[in-house]
């Protein structure tokens, strides 16, 4: 049996769930099982019967454990609720943005931006998403930022250290070539170290806080922001900022190779 359908087999069962669950710190004796999982001893009985015959626990002198392939299962099911978990935060954003415009890897990874609230616009407070980005980053010592799109009050908070870093869009950089001033001040900054490269989706990161911005699924920028002070997500984040980074060039040499 493989562990797509092992994952499947113990996820149609309760019982089989929970045990799999106990036995994630260590090895248990049948008479803690007992007492740990919520259902009749025969139904227990009958489930560690199945769930060994599939190659998923093993009993031992120090009781029942977890096979190699037991393992593996019960940390997808673990991820697997907590993306359930993280999804039912808030459903109705996560429906409508574009997940896709992020790597793979870090769509695996979603469950950890733990803690998260989204931060959205109303009628009668329209500019509330911006001012949460715009309080953040002028309050923050340095921060990472990556910018899709051109916005004069973000340009304006972005901190100028050497501890600082901005990935902008090539589409903004090509957009104010066009225009009518027709040139970049590559200048803007003294400190902070500026790059370019094609951009899906907008990010900032410091030390205590990350915000993330999804398209739309029609393409268009939302107000709406991520937001989120939990060590896990601004690990979440530092990562995705740093795989950007690697992929973009420095400013002068992508005007240079225009």
């Amino acid at each position: 049996m493989g562990v797509e359908s092992a994952i499947q087999y113990v996820r149609t069962s309760s019982v089989r769930t929970d045990i799999v669950g106990s036995l994630c710190p260590g090895a248990e004796s049948t008479s803690e099982l007992l007492s740990a999982v919520d259902a009749s001893e025969s139904a227990i009985y009958d489930a560690l019967s199945n769930l060994e015959g599939r190659g998923l626990v093993t009993s031992t002198d120090d009781g029942w454990r977890l096979t190699g392939t037991g393992r593996l299962v019960a940390d997808t099911i673990h991820r697997q609720r907590r993306l359930e978990d993280h999804l039912a935060s808030d459903p109705q954003y996560w429906e409508h943005h574009d997940t896709a415009v992020l790597p793979r890897s870090f769509r695996c990874r979603l469950a950890e931006l733990e803690g998260y609230t989204v931060v959205r616009g109303t009628q009668t407070d329209i500019n509330r998403p911006v001012r949460e980005v715009v309080s953040r980053v002028e309050s923050a010592s340095h921060c990472d930022v990556v910018s899709p799109v051109y916005h004069p009050e973000y340009e304006a908070a972005m901190p100028d250290n050497a501890d600082s870093r901005l990935v902008v869009s090539c589409t903004v950089i090509d957009e104010l070539l066009d225009s009518e001033a027709g040139s970049v001040d590559t200048n803007r900054y003294e400190a902070t170290a500026v790059r370019v490269t094609p951009v899906p989706y907008a990010l900032a990161v410091a030390d205590d806080w990350m915000i993330l911005t999804l398209p739309e699924l029609d393409g268009s920028w939302p107000s709406a922001k991520v937001v989120s002070e939990t060590d896990g997500a601004i690990s979440w984040a530092r990562d995705l900022f740093a795989r950007l980074w690697d992929d973009a060039v420095p400013l002068e040499t992508y005007l240079a190779d225009l």
